[in-house]
């Protein structure tokens, strides 16, 4: 055998308790087990749910997001560009504007340089610095502004080169009439505001012939009223998806080609109506309504998904808690119901060990509190019964003592008639003879102990050898009628239950009265029940002599009844009955009755 070091077989020790309890099919662990299933599998879903699709819905959820805002957004930036382009419009098509480019000069400080200007600032009345207005001819010579003119637009030194700040420059295959609106002039202004976007429009005279342009520059200020409506917003992007060039409406400093914008380089593609994701990001990209921009809402998830974290992590939390009061009020729950069943179990275990003690257990549920009624009573039932079994054995043996006590030695008895009954036939005593035989057939009976019962018609035979010695006794005195029904001469009963009646009959019924006397000894069946009756004229009883409980005889003088009674009481229970009625100089009656069909059956087997 190993011996383990004691440090380990302390550790193993609750181990195997705790083993053992869950292994131990017992109803506590079953409820408790059900109930942990009942209060968790609600808490396990709703975490799995949870932690598979809350995810999946928050994604959907900032794409929805992005989609509304990039639409709506789309939509403002449209309106706002669509209105400096009206005003474009105004200005380029003036005839004012057309003379003096057509003309090629302007004289400063000339009512025609006031009448220009005064144009150019009711036209643009109230954007003065949200947008700015520049008109220049052909030739350079005519460079008229709403704020500083830029060098940018300066035609005497920028007319034929390509500049990516300069609208005027490129040369976008449009209609030669309508406006062109990019973001490729992003610059930051003579005004230190940064452009946003440019609008050009070329100015024709009515031949036809270019006379020059008009350029309106579109300030961050201007745009600025898009930012206020997408605080959610990481950042707002207007693309120019030709030359792949973009500028942030919420960062203006940025602006150039996707390389500089990552969340545009990680997209798939780059059209219009598209939402995608762009790492920790979601993009959603809209056309700008009646341009050829694009406007992109960038929304982060990173906010988002620090928020998820906290939920989860406080949910996580919250659910070791739930866990551990599932697992509380499981324990509670299973032990309400399972200890009532358990101290029930243990008490039947007591019963079944023989202690019968018995005490009222008040459970919580109606159900357990009838069980322990019902089981109390029946423990009171089982100790009642054996009380009456021990009385009756005490009753029995008490019996058996006094039938003893009151009878001879039978073998002294038979020894002694033989001899007299040897003399009688020797000395030709023909009386003494016939009672010697008469009597010893009685004592044979006595000693024949084999068998504890005998049939009726063996009781009547042994009457019949009683009444001949008593009638060798009394003479004529004694009149005997006894009758015996041939349908119950089969019949067991117990011995000795008719000639302790007759017997009394005679010593306390008819030996006390003068004159004649009258015996008479039935036994009949009627309706599968034995009738025995023993009838006498004699002097009769006083009233009390017999008490109405025959188990009062016990410790009395009359104890051939109470042999009969207990003898005919331990064989039948409550089916017999017997009864004594007599009064003072009337006689006496003793009638029994009892089944016959018990006896039938163990004689059929």
């Amino acid at each position: 055998m190993i011996l383990l070091p004691p440090l380990i077989a302390a550790t193993l020790h609750p181990m195997n308790r705790i083993v053992a309890f869950w292994t131990k099919k017992t109803l506590f662990t079953r409820l408790f087990l059900y109930f942990l299933v009942v209060l968790t599998v609600p808490l396990a879903l709703f975490a799995s749910y949870y932690a598979l699709l809350g995810g999946r819905n928050q994604e959907q959820h900032l794409m929805e997001q992005a989609k509304q805002n990039a639409l709506y957004d789309a939509q403002q930036v449209g309106i706002i560009l669509e209105s400096y382009r009206h005003k474009a419009y105004q200005i380029s098509t003036n005839e004012l504007v057309i003379s003096i480019l057509k003309d090629d000069r302007i004289e400063t400080n000339s009512q025609t340089s006031r009448d220009l200007y005064q144009l150019l600032f009711s036209t643009m009345r109230g954007d003065t610095y949200l947008a700015s207005a520049h008109l220049v001819s052909n030739s350079g010579k005519v460079r008229v502004s709403t704020h500083a003119f830029p060098d940018v637009f300066d035609l005497r030194y920028h007319g034929n080169d390509y500049d990516m700040n300069s609208i005027i420059s490129q040369n976008p295959n449009v209609s030669p009439t309508a406006s062109i609106i990019s973001i490729r002039g992003h610059r930051q202004a003579e005004s230190n505001r940064m452009v946003m976007a440019s609008i050009l429009r070329r100015v024709y005279d009515k031949e036809g012939e270019n006379l020059g342009y008009l350029v309106v520059e579109v300030f961050a200020e201007a745009l600025s009223s898009v930012l206020s409506t997408t605080d959610v917003l990481a950042d707002i992007l207007l693309i120019d998806n030709r030359v792949f060039i973009a500028s942030s409406l919420k960062y203006t400093d940025r602006s150039g080609p996707f390389t500089k914008f990552p969340v545009l380089t990680s997209l798939k593609s780059v059209g219009r109506a598209t939402i995608q994701r762009s790492g920790s990001s979601v993009v959603a990209i809209e056309a700008v309504p009646g341009t050829d921009l694009l406007l992109a809402a960038v929304v982060s998830s990173v906010p988002y998904q620090e928020s998820f974290d906290r939920l989860l992590l406080i949910f996580i939390g919250t659910m070791a808690v739930g866990s551990i009061l599932a697992m509380i009020l499981s324990l509670l729950f299973s032990r309400s119901i399972s200890r009532p069943i358990k101290d029930l179990a243990d008490r039947m275990s007591e019963v079944e060990k023989g202690n019968l003690q018995t005490h009222e257990v008040t459970a919580s549920i109606f159900e357990f509190t009838q069980l322990e009624h019902s089981f109390n009573v029946m423990v009171k039932q089982i100790i009642s019964l054996l009380e009456l079994t021990k009385e009756e054995e005490k009753k029995l043996h008490e019996a058996e003592r006094k039938a003893l006590e009151s009878q001879m030695n039978p073998h002294f008895l038979f020894n002694t008639l033989n001899t007299i009954k040897a003399l009688a036939k020797l000395h030709d005593e023909q009386e003494i003879y016939t009672i010697a035989v008469k009597l010893g057939k009685l004592l044979r009976s006595t000693i024949d102990n084999h068998e504890s019962e005998c049939t009726l018609e063996q009781s009547m035979s042994l009457i019949d050898s009683y009444l001949t010695i008593q009638k060798l006794r009394f003479g004529e005195k004694l009149h005997v009628q006894t009758y015996l029904d041939p349908n119950c001469k089969d019949v067991k009963t117990p011995k000795l239950i008719i000639q302790p009646l007759v017997e009394n009959a005679i010593i306390h019924g008819l030996e006390p009265k003068a004159g004649v006397w009258d015996l008479q000894v039935k036994v009949v069946k009627l309706d599968n029940r034995i009738f025995i009756s023993v009838q006498d004229n004699g002097v009769g009883l006083k009233k009390g002599t017999l008490p109405d409980n025959l188990e009062e005889l016990a410790n009395s003088s009359h104890v051939g009844v109470y042999n009969v009674y207990r003898r005919l009481y331990l064989k039948y229970k409550e089916k017999m009955h017997i009864s004594i009625v007599g009064a003072i100089g009337e006689g006496t009656i003793v009638k029994v009755s009892f089944p016959a069909e018990c006896n039938e059956q163990r004689s059929s087997l």
